[in-house]
């Protein structure tokens, strides 16, 4: 993440800004739980348990590696994945080499206030639920006019924007850039940003369901069991988790439909992305199907063609965080 938001400074490529948002709201919540006080050492895909494993998979990493804990396997993770979210807000805005402009890069309910060149001084604030929304609403005041600029990501189809209350146009970035001009005074506009659900390829005919900046994945119904608790601190308890339910599914791509149940409140739950508690999901139609495993923490590679063991039926897909 703070290596991606630099070859975007440096670089200026908006593939780097688009895979750090998507690491952002998708691997780093992934491998911690809600409070963050167990957090584990090896993040994997089709992941149907995390306990110590049997047997163990990894030449040079313990069979521990893979529970939530305070510090399974190695601490450099306690220590380092604190560092995740404040350096991806910080870098959320950026300014122009000429230090005319204002660019907001990193997409999320952000604000900042800076002074820019020739003593104009800045403040935006934007309000919005994204990455579980599609609108954002950003209000700028600036002592003088100056051209702000906010990132369109890749996945964006027919985004539209509307300034001052005025009608909705359509996007038109460059580089990824959408530029917005911003008056002396008070300037506010509000960004529709909506995707596709789009599938990317795995390898053995597997595929990847994506929508805007979040992954999604079938949240595997599981049982918890405390296998250590801290005496310093007791909230902080090494986890395992293993699967009670099925999980050997195929899935229809052709079925996939996406719903939004946005919070009554106008606020988001939290921690947002626990078990349950997002507001977004897709639908999905899937079969039961023979899937080996290849250890007790791990499945093994999906089957080729695979056919139906059951019938059909409705599977919820939730982000991967």
């Amino acid at each position: 993440m703070f290596s991606g938001s630099y070859l975007y400074q440096v670089i200026g490529d908006p593939k780097f800004a688009d895979r750090v948002e998507r690491i952002t709201y998708n691997a780093l919540p992934a491998t911690l739980t809600g409070s963050m006080w167990s957090r584990q050492y090896l993040q994997q895909q089709n992941q149907i348990a995390a306990k110590n494993m049997n047997p163990d998979p990894f030449p040079n990493d313990g069979s521990y590696s893979n529970v939530f804990g305070l510090e399974p396997n190695y601490p450099c993770c306690t220590v380092n994945h604190p560092q995740g979210w404040p350096k991806f807000i910080t870098n959320a805005f950026l300014t122009t080499p000429d230090n005319l402009s204002l660019v907001h890069l990193y997409l999320g309910p952000f604000s900042t206030s800076v002074t820019l060149g020739s003593g104009n001084r800045v403040t935006a604030n934007v309000d919005t639920l994204y990455p579980f929304s599609d609108t954002l609403t950003t209000t700028i005041t600036a002592t003088s006019a100056f051209t702000y600029y906010v990132r369109i990501p890749s996945w964006v189809a027919d985004g539209t924007i509307s300034l001052n209350g005025g009608p909705e146009k359509a996007l038109s970035p460059s580089n990824g850039l959408q530029a917005v001009a911003a008056a002396a005074g008070t300037t506010k506009f509000l960004l529709n940003l909506p995707a596709p659900i789009t599938t990317e390829s795995r390898p053995h005919g597997s595929i990847a369901v994506h929508r805007g900046p979040l992954h999604y994945a079938f949240d595997i119904p599981r049982s918890q069991k405390v296998l250590a608790r801290n005496a310093q601190q007791p909230l902080a308890v090494d986890l395992e988790f293993d699967a009670t339910a099925d999980w050997q599914y195929a899935i229809d791509p052709t079925t996939l439909k996406f719903r939004n149940v946005p919070p009554e409140s106008g606020k988001l739950p939290s921690p947002v992305f626990d078990s349950g508690k997002s507001p977004l999901l897709i639908t999905v139609t899937a079969c039961p199907i023979e899937w080996a495993t290849a250890g007790d923490t791990f499945a093994a590679v999906p089957p080729r063609s695979p056919t139906c063991t059951g019938r059909q039926t409705t599977l919820t897909l939730t982000p991967f965080g």
